[in-house]
């Protein structure tokens, strides 16, 4: 995905979108902000996760192994996921702060 705002525009303009449905651009901010941060919450969730089905996949108990090695595929996507939709995030909030330049974040 080269541009998440550019998605975004494409969808309003696909689907007609009226004006009075478009959040302000520090409405839109505020909630991409509001996004990564759970995000990353979720990541490091994730991340931990992968540490307790290492550790189960180690396990001398056979049931304990095999639940750890089904568990960590689940995780590892989980946390490719969230990584990726970390990056996605901070593109969109860039591109936004670019389009808006009121919403440039002071140094």
């Amino acid at each position: 995905m080269n541009s998440p705002l550019a998605v975004d525009k494409q969808t309003v303009k696909k689907y007609k979108l009226p004006a009075e449905v478009e959040p302000s651009p520090l409405q839109k901010l505020s909630f991409l902000q509001d996004q990564l941060e759970q995000i990353k919450s979720m990541h490091w969730r994730s991340r931990v996760d992968v540490v307790h089905a290492t550790r189960l996949s180690e396990s001398e108990n056979e049931i304990l192994k095999s639940k750890g090695l089904n568990n960590l595929g689940t995780h590892i996507n989980e946390v490719q996921q969230s990584a990726g939709a970390i990056a996605m995030l901070n593109k969109m909030i860039d591109e936004l702060r670019a389009e808006y330049p009121e919403l440039q974040a002071e140094e």
